[in-house]
């Protein structure tokens, strides 16, 4: 009895701070803007007057930019998603195999774009895209450059993929390199006794034994880019002609510069129930595949 009693203090002490910044912080407003989902109220007026579900049935049959937003968010989730995955993972064997010497300087490297804040990320790319891209593209071979990257939808969509996939692929490299450190050698060793070539025991091996760092890596990517709002801000202002605009620069634009809170919330609980279910259903298949040492 007295231990159990020691561990409820235990988990009081460790807990009660988080849950006093987490319950005010996260789960209040949560619930408050579940009840002003079903609510007119334009955020000035002290009169809030209930509407049930015509909010969401607003959302669902009369607003095309909202489901164009989400539309956008999901094919850069995507592209972003898979790239940077990929990119973080290809550095993370280069540094354990090739680059040992040099760990520390480049993981630094590749590292601080993640450090650096959307806003000021998206302003430095903005200059490179339009003063940057045209200076190169004299040089031969990058004639490609001379683009309109911000002015055409289909380069701004490449143009952000680009940027975020810079930005997330340190993390990930990051992730993945605990991830091949904590192999087992043993199996490494027996892999090799049994004629395990390098390209074949990567695939075969290694890349299921990381499954877990690609669990976390694929869940932080997709909700880091299903959420962008600073960044896009910042780089295209969700032009050319909204066509970069993601759900999350929707929702602002709905509550804080249309003044329609009520519309805004159901937008917002909409996009968290869509986000949960991908989320979860991620997170499930990832680690349906992930094998113990």
């Amino acid at each position: 009895m007295d231990k159990i009693k020691t561990n409820r203090l235990d988990q009081a002490i460790f807990i009660g701070p988080l849950l006093l910044c987490f319950i005010p912080i996260v789960i209040i407003p949560f619930i408050y803007a579940i009840i002003m989902s079903f609510m007119r109220w334009n955020g000035i007026s002290s009169v809030k007057s209930f509407i049930g579900f015509l909010n969401y049935r607003n959302i669902v049959f009369d607003d095309h930019d909202f489901w164009r937003s989400l539309l956008f968010s999901i094919k850069s989730t995507v592209a972003v998603t898979i790239i940077a995955n990929v990119m973080g993972l290809c550095f993370a064997v280069l540094i354990c195999s090739v680059y040992k010497k040099m760990q520390g300087i480049c993981r630094t490297i590749l590292l601080l774009p993640n450090i650096m804040g959307g806003i000021i990320m998206g302003f430095i790319w903005k200059f490179i895209f339009q003063k940057g891209f045209p200076a190169l593209s004299n040089l031969p071979l990058l004639g490609f450059l001379d683009h309109s990257w911000l002015g055409d939808p289909v380069y701004a969509f490449w143009s952000i993929v680009i940027v975020s996939c810079w930005q997330y692929s340190g993390y990930t490299m990051i992730i993945y390199i605990a991830g091949l450190v904590g192999i087992n050698n043993d199996i490494i060793e027996a892999s090799l006794i049994d004629g395990c070539s390098g390209i074949r025991r990567f695939f075969n091996i290694k890349l299921p034994l990381i499954m877990h760092s690609i669990t976390i890596c694929i869940f932080w990517v997709m909700v880091k880019t299903f959420t962008m709002y600073d960044l896009v801000s910042s780089l295209t202002e969700g032009g050319p002609f909204k066509s970069t605009a993601t759900v999350s620069m929707n929702l602002y634009e709905e509550a804080f510069r249309n003044n329609n809170y009520g519309l805004g919330s159901a937008k917002a609980i909409i996009f968290f129930i869509f986000i949960l279910i991908i989320s979860v259903l991620q997170v499930r298949f990832t680690k349906s595949k992930e094998v113990e040492q």
